[in-house]
């Protein structure tokens, strides 16, 4: 499988004292305490040909010159980059990395978790809690 390419939020997985919650496109809560969540609804993850894996926000045309006046990067096909890390491929699985650091019982923390790929072909990652679709 190649995960190349812009994915969209299909859902988010949230744990609560009360349990797991879904918040989907179509399920966006009112509370606040999911207010995070609905703002990233509205973003996109691209794993990109060189390697980096972003998070991209479609910025309006009408608010492009706004957006260049604060410093933010628009690309050519709408979207800028909020935030970026990496991705690999290895032995036919998917990894990102976290950028976790440090030492768990003498051992360097490995930065990388793998993604998951679903049967139906999306994605599983940020520890299964975000679950992707390709655009």
């Amino acid at each position: 499988m190649d995960i190349r390419g812009i994915w969209k939020i299909k859902e988010i997985r949230m744990p609560t004292p009360e349990g797991l919650t879904v918040i989907t496109p179509d399920n966006l809560p009112e509370d606040e305490r999911f207010e995070e969540c609905v703002q990233r609804m509205r973003c996109y993850t691209e794993f990109a040909d060189d390697g980096s894996l972003n998070t991209l926000i479609l910025v309006p045309e009408e608010l492009k010159a706004e957006a260049a006046e604060h410093g933010v990067v628009v690309r050519e096909d709408g979207y800028a980059v909020i935030e970026s890390t990496t991705w690999k491929e290895e032995n036919g699985k998917f990894y990102y990395d976290t950028k976790t650091e440090g030492e768990f019982l003498g051992e360097k923390v490995d930065p990388f978790a793998e993604i998951t790929v679903t049967e139906d072909g999306c994605l599983l990652y940020e520890y299964e809690m975000v679950l992707l679709e390709r655009i």
